[in-house]
């Protein structure tokens, strides 16, 4: 296992940098991300999400997706936080239909790769939990090193879900729309929070 600490928005080798191969996942359009992103996500001012809180969030986040990508974390917590390149065995990034993003599963024949985070504020916690989908449930993995993290898992039946995410299932126009979706839900985070305070 090895260690990297990032606070570089851009030059992370999981970014990709030109159209992928015909297996990618062509997105056509923000607006058409932004219904997919969003459909099944609460509006927020929503007090509470389906997933029980507080989490023991002293764990970190173990993160497999687009969660792993220097550009995405910048645009939603202003920062990249230091993480560690670790792996989950027994779980696998799987791709889910219709959406950018995978979900975890259950998958004793797999190891699924990410990084795990474990210097989150609470703040970064509140704005991460209130982008991911609220399908996913919150759960204990544990890594490759035998540390334990929390994970987005995906509650659906590991057999429907055969294909193994990488971030090539996003092509560069399709990480441009991402990337300003992502703005554009913190951009709406930080005004639902100054709406609940004023």
């Amino acid at each position: 296992m090895s260690t990297t600490t990032s606070n570089n928005p851009n030059p992370n080798p999981n970014t990709p940098t030109a159209p992928s191969g015909p297996g990618s996942t062509k997105i056509a359009g923000k607006l058409e991300l932004l219904s997919r992103q969003n459909r099944y996500r609460p509006p927020l001012s929503s007090s509470s999400s389906a997933r029980s809180s507080p989490f023991p969030t002293h764990l970190g986040l173990f993160a497999y997706g687009t969660l792993t990508i220097d550009a995405v974390m910048h645009a939603l917590l202003d920062r990249v936080p230091p993480s560690t390149l670790t792996s989950a065995p027994g779980w696998r990034a799987a791709g889910l239909p219709d959406l950018p993003y995978p979900g975890l599963v259950a998958d004793p024949t797999s190891v699924a790769p990410g990084r795990a985070y474990n210097d989150l504020t609470e703040r970064e916690w509140a704005i991460l939990d209130s982008f991911e989908n609220p399908k996913y449930d919150v759960a204990r993995v544990t890594l490759a090193s035998g540390a334990e993290a929390l994970a987005y898992i995906w509650p659906a039946d590991p057999p429907a879900l055969t294909t193994t995410w990488t971030v090539d299932f996003i092509d560069t126009e399709g990480m441009e729309d991402y990337l300003a979706m992502c703005v554009e839900f913190r951009q709406d985070w930080e005004e639902s929070q100054r709406s609940k305070t004023s």
